[in-house]
Order: C-alpha cells, then structure tokens, then sequence
C-alpha cells in the first residue's frame, strides 16, 4: 500500500464527502494484518445471518477479518471463499422462502451466470481506508453512502472518459454485489465500478438511506487522481456536500 496515496484520499475525501463514511478496502490475505477476528454469529431463524449484520462494527472505524469459520451465511462463504453450488436449500430460500427468483431454473440459471469467488488468502479483511498500512495490498473499496456521494461516484467514475457502463448494477445477493462482482471487475484490464444494496434481504442490516458503490484498487486511485479536476470544487457539488 503506498502510504503517501492513502494519505492523499483520505484528506480529499473528508474534503469533498465529509458526511460519508470512510472508504473500506477490501483484500484477501493469509494474515490479520491488525483486523480483528469476526466472531461467529449465533444461529438464526433465518438460517443464516447476514454478512452485513456481521460488517456494524466497520461503519464505526473497525478492521474486520473473516474466513470460511466465521462467516454466518452459507450464501456469502460460496460468494467469498468458493465452493460447490448448494441447489437444494438455494432453491428453497429464492424461491419458495424469500421468493426472489420465480423457479428452480432461473435459480439455477442466476448462479451459472454470476461471478464465483477466487480467494486468494486464508482471510478476507475489510479494513477503513484509514486504518491501511505498508503491507496492506487492497484489491477493492467499497463504499456505504447516501444518494447524493453515490451520484458523485457515479459521476466521477466517467469523468475521464467516455464509456457509458462505467457503473453496473447487477443482480445478486447484497455480498454478491458489494464484493464478488467487484472482485471479478479488478481482474479485468478495464474493471467497473459496482452499484449495490439492492438485495432487499439485506436491506434490513444498513441504514435506509444507504446504498453501496464498490470499485477495484486501480479505478479507485484514478477517481481520487481527478477530484480536484472534476465537478466537486463547483457550486454543483458545493450545496450537497453537507446536506
């Protein structure tokens, strides 16, 4: 991680989005590297706990560490840590409990179609921005943010050229957006950024107003290369900036 760019993105974003929570770069590795070790979620009625529930203690500055122990959905440890497709209790759940996919082909469908996890390391930390060291190798940020720092995103994610699918909305899981198709665009010469919290099982983990904005490492540094280029030190940006 170089310390010098962290430092430089830290300071602009408190600049430009003072009301918005830090970025949180996410990355696979083999050490804590200073997270805090999740602890595993009590059972649920659901059968699962959602791994948003899991992530409260990152929106107040914590550094989180999860694997394959502590993860308290089976959707998100297929999702970050690979593993066979469950058919059976994945059909059950989208289609007959929460009712989010009409059949089992469509289910089965969805899953030969979305991204599947390729871990690198024995953890995945999510650590604030903030918090990174030397030895940190972030491979995405993700954002929790209200509309408007969304728009700006969004915004300054073209701002530098003129691709028109800079920003996907996919459909998935909130995990599966937030993370496995933001870790699918960094291996790609041209990743995109990934907007997400539209899975509505999870809505109930974040606050309304928030929704998610993912970007791989590399599209991150050149956003944060242009904020002082772009809209945000003009009076389009000046009223939202605090409201």
């Amino acid at each position: 991680m170089n310390i010098d760019f962290r430092d430089t993105a830290v300071a602009k974003w408190r600049e430009y989005f003072p009301q918005a929570e830090m970025p949180v770069a996410v990355f696979y590795s083999d050490e804590l590297c200073g997270a805090e070790y999740a602890p595993a979620p009590p059972q649920s009625k659901r059968g699962y706990v959602c791994l948003f529930a899991q992530l409260s203690k990152v929106h107040h500055g914590t550094a989180l560490a999860f694997d394959a122990e502590n993860i308290g959905c089976w959707g998100a440890l297929r999702n970050l840590f690979g593993g066979p497709y469950q058919e059976e209790i994945t059909v059950d759940l989208l289609v007959n409990i929460e009712k989010f996919k009409i059949d089992r082909e469509q289910t089965n469908l969805l899953h030969q179609i979305n991204p599947v996890a390729h871990p690198t390391g024995k953890y995945v930390i999510f650590k604030p921005i903030d918090l990174l060291t030397e030895s940190d190798n972030p491979s995405i940020y993700c954002v929790f943010a209200q509309p408007d720092v969304i728009s700006a995103l969004h915004t300054l994610s073209s701002f530098d050229n003129t691709r028109i699918d800079n920003v996907i909305v996919p459909f998935g899981s909130g995990c599966e957006q937030m993370l496995t198709f933001a870790f699918d665009e960094a291996r790609k010469e041209n990743p995109r950024a990934i907007l997400g919290g539209m899975d509505t099982a999870m809505r109930t983990c974040v606050k309304s107003d928030l929704l998610t904005f993912s970007f791989a490492a590399p599209m991150f540094e050149r956003m944060v290369a242009n904020m002082d280029k772009s809209f945000l030190t003009t009076y389009i940006w000046k009223p939202l900036m605090n409201r």
